[in-house]
């Protein structure tokens, strides 16, 4: 990586890099989520079958799942911006190819193929930009606001039916994407020396402090030494932690993950098939997307000003997010006025402390290690929408929330286990600490 020898105050960096990230990020998630809005134009005006898009949306975060730890391992030897860059560039490509030629379902479902590649580099490689980019005092919200950038796809695609499809056509929707990713790639900022980061919180030790004081580094013996590995394994591109944590990190992100992509893709069906009007089920989405986003971006600040620490705020967005999940198992129009303030509030808010546990336990190769914690997110976004409609026609409505419900709380006990395990891990290979 090059360093700018004539960068900016750190600052106004760091206000640089998140928010083109963010815009990045919903970049990346746009094929897909322009093809669930634009669902109903492709069905009219080109022939696809519900059962087509489906296929094609699962197709592309299947291929991200598939390729997200590779990606990660590519993004770590190339440099955020360079990897961030060939991956926009893809993501691009895809988006003009569904605008010039998927006219059948095996061409709509290989371009989104190809922008679920993108994205499997273009995760990790958001990741890495903000670690080099942005200090711990300000991480949690850098990454809750990139995390933002899913929901903003979501709310984006909902825009685009009105505002671009039914006026110049769905084919346009998607030349407006590629154009915007095409401008985030320009914006990205170039590649600095990161911060000085300091040790993990109170994963590092058994039974230490539930809390750390935020902004502040941790001048010990086994800094030098962690400094050390780190310059090591970003030549080699490997995590700190071993590869068993990392899978139990994308198992959490995996369970988080399936539950939101079914609630996402299922929720104003479910709210309208309760009783409510089809404007007022359209709403409970967008609600829930805001919900979503303005709960990122408070857990993320909330992190670095209290110095909390990620996995245990994960704990808990997980457990309360269940139980709003549980209570739209209801299936009451009321239920769906309020169960989805705590569902999306919590159970959609944890992406970017997911995230930044990842890369506070993982400072030497942290896009290495998310591209393989990506995974499990990858996965679960595939399998959510696939596996709730098939739970929907066999048991309907309140059996997929009591399932959504079950997920998250398992994950919740999971994410305890995680840090547990972090906890022993850290004692056994660094004692000094104690």
């Amino acid at each position: 990586m090059t360093v700018d020898a004539a960068a900016p105050p750190r600052r106004a960096l760091e206000r640089r890099a998140w928010t083109v990230v963010a815009l990045a990020t919903m970049c990346s998630a746009l094929p897909a989520f322009l093809t669930g809005a634009l669902g109903v134009q492709l069905r009219d005006e080109v022939g696809l079958s519900a059962t087509d898009i489906g296929l094609a949306m699962g197709t592309s975060f299947a291929v991200a799942a598939v390729l997200s730890a590779p990606m990660g391992r590519v993004a770590q030897r190339l440099g955020p911006r360079r990897a961030f860059r060939g991956g926009l560039a893809v993501s691009t490509l895809s988006m003009a190819l569904v605008a010039a030629f998927a006219r059948d379902a095996w061409q709509l479902a290989a371009a989104l193929g190809l922008a679920g590649g993108a994205n499997a580099l273009n995760q990790p490689s958001a990741n890495l930009l903000l670690a080099t980019h942005v200090g711990d005092a300000r991480m949690g919200f850098a990454l809750a606001t990139k995390q933002s950038g899913m929901p903003a796809a979501a709310l984006l695609g909902g825009v685009a039916v009105p505002a671009i499809a039914l006026t110049l056509g769905w084919e346009w929707a998607f030349v407006v994407g590629a154009v915007l990713a095409v401008l985030a790639g320009v914006l990205l900022p170039a590649d600095v020396a990161p911060p000085r980061r300091r040790e993990a919180q109170a994963e590092l030790v058994g039974g230490g402090p539930e809390r750390a004081e935020p902004g502040r580094g941790a001048a010990t013996a086994g800094s030098t030494a962690a400094a050390g590995r780190a310059g090591r394994s970003r030549r080699a591109a490997r995590p700190d932690l071993g590869t068993g944590l990392l899978v139990l990190y994308a198992v959490v992100g995996l369970l988080g993950s399936a539950n939101a992509g079914a609630m996402v893709g299922f929720i104003t069906s479910a709210a309208e098939a309760s009783g409510l009007g089809p404007g007022a089920a359209g709403l409970v989405l967008s609600l829930g997307s805001l919900l979503g986003v303005a709960s990122r971006m408070f857990q993320g600040w909330q992190v670095d000003h209290h110095g909390i620490l990620p996995i245990q705020r994960l704990v808990w967005l997980f457990g309360l997010g269940g139980l709003g999940v549980l209570v739209m198992a209801i299936d009451a129009p009321i239920t769906y006025v309020l169960a989805p303030i705590p569902a999306f509030a919590f159970g959609w808010a944890w992406p970017g402390l997911f995230n930044l546990s990842v890369i506070r336990n993982n400072p030497s190769a942290p896009a290495a290690a998310t591209g393989i914690s990506q995974v499990g997110v990858f996965a679960g976004a595939a399998l959510g929408p696939a596996v709730g409609g098939v739970v929907i026609d066999d048991g309907g409505y309140r059996l997929l929330w009591l399932l959504g419900a079950a997920t998250l709380l398992v994950g919740s006990m999971l994410a305890v286990l995680l840090r547990t395990r972090i906890r022993a891990s850290r004692v056994a290979t660094a004692p000094a600490l104690l």
